[in-house]
């Protein structure tokens, strides 16, 4: 479970700069490692790792939603509305 864990971040963070480099957010690099590692595309993934993979999800919601808030322009928003 902990080289499955592993092999999510460094993949996914590497995707992440790819994509940075190319000009697109970086979490849309992570993501697409989550779907290639998963069980749907190479099911690289430990199978123990699926027993936890909701609480993972719910942690992977809060860094998202946090990262998408911290990354808003607040200017912006009070022109909008």
């Amino acid at each position: 479970m902990l080289l499955s864990i592993a092999l999510i971040l460094i993949i996914g963070m590497f995707m992440g700069w790819i994509c940075q480099r190319i000009k697109l957010p970086s979490l849309l690099g992570m993501l697409i490692t989550g779907i290639i590692l998963g069980p749907y595309v190479l099911n690289l993934l430990d199978g123990s790792i699926l027993n936890i993979s909701a609480e993972l999800r719910k942690i992977a919601l809060i860094i998202i939603l946090t990262r998408a808030g911290l990354g808003l322009d607040l200017s912006g928003l009070k022109k909008i509305g």
